[in-house]
């Protein structure tokens, strides 16, 4: 018998005369053996320290590399003054015309509204500032007046130059200045050599390295085509990466690039600026009076010191964006880290419950002579200290090297005079891993701490009472969570999204224990194996809550992840403009006037000496609307209450296609059969949806070529067929008219390209080839752009990876993690399960049943977790995509229907079948069939 004496109070047992006891005095001798007892356990079983440890530094790891590296890569106005204005410069000015005003980065700008003529009141122009050409000298005679007097300016321009070397050329951003100037030589480092001076020129180091140039070769600049503006020159030094201007190439005065005395900005012409050197700085007053003269500059002094945003009339057109929306965009990335954190904690849990278990004898020691419960949540909690902080140290280490080695291998190790390390996001990092470890072992530690101690030191189990409400308040927050994620998913509101997300996942990590407790006692009718497994689970929740939590949240990620996945590939096919039949050649016309028969002709020549055979090549007849006394027109089919946005690849013939059905084949449209007859029946072809009742309404709009502006919009109704699916993908050919209908709409039929079927596809580069040819042979369209375009058809492509790369990714990832935690809590179980099974043993069971008890609870766990958690993501994706297809819906006018929920049903079967087969194949094939007869304690 056992009698139970109150503990006197600290009042009564503190002696008469003694002084109290420093503040924080309990506290501080708490965590002290706790930690010194964390450092100690850590030490004694090194399999599970290193199990835990991986997993905090793994995610540690992780988020410092990705911190720094976008650290590193981040426009920080400090970086921005090394990279633009080196040591010295005071400012970099750009001319470009008019008044603007800029931002006080200097990176956005735009028309003043004094030169705007929307606006009432206008400003003219400052005295000797034409508006389209301006005299160099008096620009610069003006930004020398808007400057302090006591700097002084030098001068460059930039324009891209070709660059030749002894094999190969390349195109590169030339900049020509003075390099004799102190202040504009420190701007720009060199990795090796010097600055060049008459015949001579500096180049980035991996332009060298295109090249195939050093330091003493020699080079050919030009700055077009013609010989008479080649120039050769000597390499003197290799430019380290990021140079002002963004030069590649940096000249001295005598170099290949003329800048002009007059700038005409209606046509291109080479950038005209100056460099600001001297000691007084370029304020902000003066960027102002800079931009007056229509002169862009980034400041040293306002880079540093930026001015109040009220003070910048570029922002008055551009309100701040409201900090909810900034928040806002983030929802959906927050929600993905808290499940991955949730995940982390679930995995690393049922470790800290194996070392609280093994444990359980000295933790009761300590509470027998006289710990508190307070003491023996500290000392499994110091265990989770220790492990946690050693472990993100490591993870910030392991971080911070692979950015560095990543910055340094991407842009070369010149870039490391870039590197920085964000201190506060790296110590938060650090921090949520030593939080990783320490929360996961919160729930073991409190269970430690109401352990019997008496039916711990008796050798029984010690396992406290389990309470209903978490199971109920999990469920409701499950629903709860899950539903208003649907509704947010709708309504466009990410946050909302996310914080469904959350709270639906922790109710379904709370509702663990309860799903466990009523499978358990649904468990009478099963073999022995999985009614012993069910119940054993139910007993020790403990143990097994966090495993089949960890799978759950596993498996509700990949699930969740897989419908997003389809849903995104189909969005990507169903977005895109077929431009051709499978491999079938096109070369379309650039010129809306189309390609004449000689030039035809030409094209048929330039096919055939590619493809080194006779290429039977069909011209395209479309219908092309010319534009009239300013007035342009182009048909358009469907509603124009639905607007639809095609992601065309590569080059293609766009319609109307004029055809009586020969080209059907060729041109690729669903549903060939039909739309042939239709054709031949002088019925045309248009995308489904595209017509109602078998007639599609040709809408012929009239718009002002010089705004933009609609006029008016007539109507031509004509017998049609709808092809394909109204959601996409199109045809770039579409809508193919029959000659009938295309008099009816007006316009004239041009050839708008030909098709043709090669002996073989052609490749890129046979492509490039035929491009070249065809060009050398028509030359350049009255706007200078090449005559031609080529490529080949083909069906719709995933955009991203292909489906079946994320699906093995998304897959692959749960499994490992699920079957992790499935075998981590399985090992416990198969542990504190011996005295069982020397039970069994000794009333005559089989040598087998211990692998099937064993390969029962990995199935067990498995199992649970992977249904659940399938069938909960499955609702998380479709909350996503929902997103995705309501996120633009007012500016569409209604939903994107090329988004849907798409639910692989095959592989989700087999994450549900495939996980707990795995679980359970594992478990039997390591566990030895022999039971080992253990002592058990009656009673």
């Amino acid at each position: 018998m056992t009698a139970t004496l109150d503990r006197p109070s600290r009042s009564a047992a503190r002696p008469e005369g003694t002084r109290p006891g420093r503040p924080g005095a309990r506290l501080r001798g708490r965590w002290r053996v706790a930690l010194r007892y964390g450092a100690r356990d850590a030490r004694r079983h090194k399999g599970r320290t290193a199990l835990v440890a991986v997993m905090v530094t793994l995610p540690v790891a992780l988020g410092t590399f990705a911190s720094v590296t976008l650290w590193t890569a981040r426009d920080t106005p400090e970086r921005q003054v090394a990279t633009e204005l080196g040591p010295d410069l005071q400012a970099s000015l750009r001319y470009v015309g008019d008044i603007v005003v800029q931002d006080p980065r200097g990176i956005g700008f735009g028309t003043s509204p004094a030169t705007d003529s929307a606006n009432d009141g206008a400003a003219a122009a400052p005295d000797g500032l034409a508006p389209t050409t301006t005299a160099v000298a008096d620009v610069e005679a003006a930004v020398a007046a808007a400057l302090p007097t006591a700097d002084s300016l030098v001068p460059f321009a930039a324009d891209a130059l070709r660059v030749d070397g002894p094999r190969l050329h390349t195109y590169a951003t030339a900049l020509q200045t003075d390099p004799t100037s102190p202040a504009v030589a420190a701007a720009f480092p060199l990795a090796e050599g010097h600055l060049p001076g008459d015949g001579e020129v500096a180049i980035a180091a991996i332009v060298a390295d295109e090249l195939g140039v050093g330091v003493g070769d020699t080079v050919t600049t030009s700055q077009d085509d013609a010989d008479a503006q080649r120039r050769d020159a000597t390499v003197s030094g290799l430019l380290l990466a990021d140079q002002p201007q963004g030069a590649d190439l940096l000249l001295p005065p005598s170099g290949v690039l003329t800048t002009p005395d007059v700038v005409d900005l209606s046509s291109a012409f080479a950038a005209v600026g100056w460099f600001v050197s001297g000691a007084t700085p370029v304020t902000w007053g003066d960027v102002l009076g800079l931009n007056d003269v229509g002169v862009v500059a980034v400041s040293r002094d306002v880079l540093l010191n930026p001015p109040d945003r009220a003070a910048v009339p570029y922002f008055q057109s551009q309100p701040e964006r409201p900090v909810f929306d900034r928040i806002a965009q983030w929802g959906p990335v927050v929600a993905v880290i808290a499940i991955a954190l949730l995940e982390a904690v679930l995995l690393i849990g049922p470790a800290f419950a194996v070392g609280a278990r093994r444990s359980a004898r000295a933790l009761a020691v300590v509470a027998a002579n006289g710990g508190t419960a307070r003491t023996v949540r500290a000392m499994v909690l110091g265990a989770g200290v220790v492990i946690g902080a050693a472990a993100a140290s490591a993870g910030v280490l392991l971080g911070i090297a692979a950015a560095a080695v990543l910055v340094a291998r991407m842009d070369g190790a010149e870039s490391l005079r870039h590197f920085a390390v964000p201190t506060a996001p790296v110590l938060g990092i650090g921090l949520v891993g030593v939080g990783l470890a320490t929360v996961a072992a919160w729930l073991p530690a409190r269970g430690a701490s109401k352990a019997d101690v008496v039916a711990v030191l008796a050798g029984r189990r010690g396992e406290t009472s389990h309470r209903r409400w978490p199971a109920i308040a999990g469920g409701v927050l499950a629903v709860a969570g899950f539903g208003a994620a649907i509704g947010a998913g709708v309504a466009r509101q990410p946050l909302a999204l996310a914080a469904g997300v959350i709270i639906g996942e922790i109710g379904l990590v709370m509702a663990c224990g309860g799903i466990i407790a009523l499978l358990g006692r649904l468990a009478g009718r099963l073999p022995l194996a999985w009614r012993f497994a069910l119940r054993d689970a139910a007993r020790n929740r403990s143990r097994t809550s966090p495993a089949i939590a960890a799978v759950l949240v596993a498996c509700a990620g990949a699930s969740a992840g897989l419908v997003y996945s389809y849903a995104q590939s189909q969005h990507d096919i169903r977005s895109q403009l077929v431009t051709a039949a499978p491999d079938v050649l096109l070369v379309s016309a650039s010129a809306a006037e189309g390609l004449t028969s000689e030039q035809v002709d030409a094209v048929r020549d330039a096919i055939a000496q590619v493809a080194a055979a006779p290429v039977d090549v069909h011209p395209v007849p479309v219908l092309r609307m010319p534009d009239v006394d300013g007035v342009g027109s182009s048909v358009l089919t469907g509603s124009p209450d639905v607007e639809r946005g095609w992601v065309q690849v590569g080059n293609a013939i766009t319609g109307p296609v004029v055809d009586d059905g020969g080209l059907v084949d060729l041109l690729g449209l669903p549903d060939a059969a039909a739309a042939r007859a239709a054709l031949e029946a002088g019925k045309a072809v248009v995308l489904a949806g595209d017509e109602t009742d078998g007639v599609a309404r040709l809408r012929v709009q009239h718009w002002a070529v010089d705004t933009g502006a609609p006029l008016r919009e007539d109507v031509v109704e004509a017998p049609a067929l709808g092809v394909g699916d109204a959601v996409g993908p199109s045809n770039a050919a579409l809508p193919v008219l029959p000659a009938a209908v295309a008099q009816r709409l007006g316009g004239e039929v041009v050839t708008g390209g030909v098709l043709a079927r090669t002996p073989h596809r052609f490749s890129n580069a046979e492509q490039r080839t035929l491009d070249d040819l065809i060009g050398d042979e028509l030359g350049t369209t009255p706007e200078g752009w090449p005559p031609v375009g080529v490529g080949v058809g083909g069906p719709p492509r995933e955009l991203g990876a292909p489906q079946w790369l994320s699906t093995l990714i998304i897959a692959g990832s749960a499994g490992l993690l699920a079957l992790a935690a499935a075998w981590i809590a399985t090992a416990l179980a198969a542990t504190e399960s011996r005295p069982d099974l020397a039970t069994l043993a000794a009333v005559g069971a089989k040598p087998s049943t211990r692998k099937r008890l064993v390969a029962a609870q990995a199935g067990t766990i498995a199992g649970i977790g992977a249904l659940v958690g399938a069938a909960s993501g499955v609702a998380l994706g479709a909350a996503f995509v929902l997103f995705e297809r309501y996120r633009d819906a007012r500016g569409f006018g209604g939903p994107d229907p090329t988004w849907s929920v798409v639910v692989p049903w095959p592989v989700l079967a087999g994450l549900v079948v495939g996980l707990p087969l795995l679980a359970v194949t594992a478990a039997w094939l390591v566990t030895r069939s022999r039971l080992v007869l253990t002592h058990r304690t009656a009673g």
